[in-house]
């Protein structure tokens, strides 16, 4: 019965979470699948080592080669998180906390369990076929000792070992085959046979009748196939998950959708399939592709290299789908380490012909592969996904994608380098980095338009150096330099079943650690997951073969022990319960909120929070809706709450800020958290302007600090109008008269129209008796080129007129707009565009500019470029006469 039960935990683990997910239940649509793995993952821990102890008394763990590591790094992440927390003001601790719990679930859930888990079943399976009570010793492999050649295995050196073998040579490969085209061909039908949506309540959206049946006839099937509870049949139930995910993001990928009503294109045409982000199927696919390739060149007959070919294939075309660049590097790394081993390399000599047209084949969809036409604008092919670098570089200076992790690498690196032994204290990074990055986002213009959130390091020494220092990334070194070196011994053992598929798994391991040296898969559960399982398959039947376990066999012990796991992991998966309905609720209030359902959004929001645990996203959110209803009280508790979850979010600190300075009467709490939200985020003109706004209410009391923050704004947005009208105002409180004719000057170059620099200009003219600067001549002028405009005055004096005031306002796009209005008038129609594309670059919403560089267009004879305009005028303004008129006349569609 234990086994059963384990069975079809597994069957969930590997085949519906990968699979299963909702597109409208919850706000990213992987939470599903985190919250179901992590409950099924608890589960089946529970039933693995702690059935037994409560039944007959012992308590038994696998003994592996990573057990030192991983305590030494548990007490380094303890240590650094301790370290922190007392080393940090007491406002953040509350926030400190509850990252602290978060990480700590993940590591518990998705590392420990599933690579314990693996590496448990391994060791029972190697015990199994070594125990007498396993039966008589299995039948020599076919042909196993006549078709070697000389100097390779099975005629000289190592022979193969029969018992070993003979399970892969009875394996039943076509069952696995039929049941994944089955399974995925009931799919197609879904469009046809799925329920129509009653309601948008929760179970709504979460049932279908159609679906039910076919998730419970494949759940069936697989429990069938996995009923051994062989190591052999987890992996190949992971790669018919991997086949049909892949399958269904390269439709995606070719705009071809049968499940849901539209394209799912959250990432610009970068396939996402069942895993919510194009980075989880990817690495995933890591994972599984050199185990795929390894089944591949052992298989014996060609029906099944067809099978293993087709899965290896459609693994690695998902993988092109994905565009995910760090795990095509991942991928090669994998499956060239897969050729270290003896017995591969003798295969695939062995089996020439099908490993050329397997490598042909893949190579061929490499270099053909298209460019999808899903998305905007942007339609990369594979190559040019790999050159784009140096063309992006060579156009801008830089290349976001890159240099964004520069950014995130060098924040990480000062998050480190502040306690180098400890670094910033272990779950910390999504929390702190903010600031870091803030302090250069601050100091280097270079990296202002590459701001982001980062949840992680994208780069695992980093990541770990970040948040455990130089302690940290020493065990990590000591970690898989031990992994890899018991993975290595496969190199010299007799080779089996067991032995090729543990290194294959080692192999899908290191292509993934290779892969998050420029990715973050690593720290989410899915693609952690497969990965932890795959090291812990890589661990079980390897390391400590004399003392294979860790066992507690006293009675009493056991069982008290057993007593305290199944609470933790009953506390664990309750947990991701609460989880799970707090991110549906939460994600229903957000819907509701955008719709002005003001009272419904705070019901569920309310309702998201009481299921806990705590939530940054969930919280805030509850602040907005209270703030929209004006209960700015309440508003401002749940800001603080979210501050609680999570302390590193600008806009919490702008929103609390803004309702205490304007709602509860409280401006010096109010200017605190403006001072934060600068902190984290220098470049958000509104916390600028607010802050300033704020610091002028009572100019004599904050004038130093006024003038200190409004040279900071100029500088960061020096095209900001207000700023530097409000820099005027500040110098001229101080009679610093010069400085203040040159704030108010520069206002009015980037905007004529407003008055009130122009008012403030001429006051402080007057008080310091200084001569009146050009800027007052040419907005005179400007004035009077206006009247003669507005007078129909095409003449040359106002052409005259024109070029004079845009020669004084070069910058001043309504100036441009005056000059190329005035040539087009005159017939000077090249002139014309010249000033009037340059308008429409910087002003693309100016629909008089558009319309008249249309009107040069058509009579320099450039349809193309006119219809261009006209329909770009059409898109911002769908009755505007002209534009229709123009099209019509051309003889063009609108």
């Amino acid at each position: 019965m234990r086994l059963t039960i384990r069975n079809h935990l597994l069957v969930a683990c590997f085949f519906v979470c990968p699979l299963l997910f909702f597109t409208n239940l919850t706000r990213n649509p992987y939470v599903t699948q985190i919250c179901l793995i992590n409950i099924f993952l608890c589960a089946c821990a529970g039933v693995q080592f702690l059935w037994d102890a409560g039944v007959s008394g012992r308590l038994r763990l696998p003994r592996t080669a990573l057990d030192a590591p991983f305590a030494a790094a548990a007490a380094a992440c303890a240590v650094s998180w301790l370290v922190a927390f007392v080393g940090h003001a007491p406002f953040f601790r509350s926030a400190m906390l509850s990252e602290g719990a978060r990480n700590t679930v993940f590591a518990i859930v998705n590392i420990l369990l599933p690579f314990y888990l693996a590496a448990a079943l391994g060791r029972e399976e190697a015990e199994a076929q070594a125990s007498p009570a396993g039966g008589p010793p299995l039948p020599a492999a076919p042909g196993a000792a006549s078709k070697g050649r000389p100097g390779s295995p099975g005629a000289g050196g190592k022979p193969r070992a029969g018992n070993r073998d003979a399970l892969w040579e009875a394996y039943p490969t076509a069952a696995w085959a039929v049941f994944a085209l089955a399974w995925g061909g009931l799919w197609v039908l879904f469009p046809q046979m799925r329920t129509l949506r009653a309601s948008s309540g929760l179970w709504s959206q979460a049932w279908d009748g159609y679906g039910a049946v076919v998730w419970a006839a494949g759940i069936a099937a697989a429990a069938w196939l996995t009923r051994a509870g062989r190591m052999l049949d987890y992996l190949h139930l992971a790669l018919v998950a991997g086949f049909l995910a892949s399958v269904y993001g390269v439709l995606q990928y070719f705009n071809v959708e049968f499940l849901w009503p539209s394209i799912l294109n959250p990432y610009g045409g970068r396939s996402v399939s069942t895993f919510g982000n194009p980075n989880f199927l990817s690495s995933f696919n890591v994972v599984l592709l050199p185990i795929a390739v390894t089944f591949y060149l052992y298989a014996r007959d060609w029906t099944r290299r067809a099978i293993y070919g087709a899965v290896c294939l459609a693994l690695g075309s998902a993988l092109l789908a994905s565009l995910t660049r760090s795990s095509w590097g991942g991928a090669v790394a994998a499956v060239a380490l897969l050729f270290l081993l003896r017995e591969t390399r003798a295969r695939a000599v062995e089996n020439s012909r099908a490993a050329g047209l397997l490598a042909g084949l893949a190579l061929m969809i490499i270099l053909l592969w298209p460019q999808t036409r899903v998305g905007g604008a942007y339609h990369p092919s594979v190559l040019g996904r790999i050159t784009e670098i140096k063309s992006f570089s060579a156009a801008d200076g830089y290349y976001s994608p890159f240099h964004q992790r520069v950014l995130i690498w060098t924040s990480s690196w000062l998050m480190g380098a502040e306690n180098p032994v400890t670094g910033k204290g272990w779950g910390l990074f999504e929390l702190f980095y903010p600031f870091y990055q803030g302090h250069l986002l601050d100091t280097f213009q270079f990296f202002r338009n590459m701001r982001t959130h980062a949840n992680n390091s994208h780069n695992e020494i980093m990541e770990v150096w970040s948040q455990t220092g130089i302690m940290g990334l020493g065990i990590l070194l000591w970690l898989w330099c031990a992994f890899f070196l018991a993975a290595k011994r496969r190199l010299s053992e007799p080779p089996g079943v067991r032995e090729w598929t543990a290194f294959a798994s080692a192999c899908g391991v290191a292509g993934m650690l290779a892969d998050n040296m420029l990715n973050v898969s690593l720290h989410f559960a899915m693609p952690a997951f497969m990965f932890w399982w795959a090291a812990g398959t890589a661990m079980g039947p390897v390391h400590g073969a004399d003392r294979p376990w860790y066992e507690l066999s006293r009675s009493a012990a056991a069982k008290a022990a057993a007593l305290a796991g199944a609470a933790l992991l009953a506390v664990l998966s309750w947990y991701w319960v609460c989880t799970w309905f707090r991110e549906a609720h939460y994600f229903a209030g957000f819907k509701l909120l955008r719709q002005g359902q003001l009272a419904a959004a705070v019901k569920s929001l309310e309702t998201s929070k009481a299921w806990g645990p705590r939530e940054v996203n969930a919280i805030y959110e509850l602040g907005n809706a209270y703030a929209r209803m004006e209960r700015f009280k309440d508003a401002d508790a749940a800001y603080a709450d979210a501050m609680r979850a999570n302390a590193g979010y600008d806009e919490i600190y702008f929103n609390i800020a803004t309702v205490k300075a304007s709602r509860l009467g409280q401006p010096e709490q109010a200017l605190s958290y403006f001072r934060s939200a600068l902190a984290i985020n220098p470049i958000s003109s509104d916390a600028h302007a607010a802050m300033t706004a704020l610091l002028l209410q009572d100019p004599q009391r904050h004038l130093e600090e006024a003038r200190r923050a409004l040279a900071r704004a100029v500088a960061m947005f020096p095209r900001n109008p207000n700023n530097w009208n409000n820099m005027g105002y500040v110098m001229s409180l101080g009679k610093r008269w010069a400085e203040a004719e040159q704030a108010y000057v520069k206002a009015l170059e980037i905007n004529p129209d407003m008055r009130i620099s122009e008012t403030n200009l001429r006051s402080v003219l007057k008080q310091s008796g200084r001569p009146a600067p050009p800027i007052i001549q040419t907005l005179d002028l400007l004035r009077e080129l206006e009247r003669r405009l507005a007078a129909s005055d095409h003449s040359e004096a106002a052409l005259a007129l024109a070029a004079r005031v845009a020669d004084s306002l070069p910058t001043v796009p309504r100036a441009r707009f005056f000059l190329g209005t005035l040539l087009l008038a005159r017939g000077r129609f090249e002139e014309a565009v010249g000033h009037l594309e340059w308008v429409a670059a910087r002003e693309p919403t100016l629909v008089g500019a558009r319309l008249n560089l249309a009107r040069a267009y058509i009579r320099l004879s450039r349809p193309n470029d006119a219809a261009r305009e006209l329909k770009a005028v059409l898109a911002m303004d769908p009755q505007n006469a002209d534009a229709r008129m123009g099209l019509k006349a051309m003889g063009m569609s609108q």
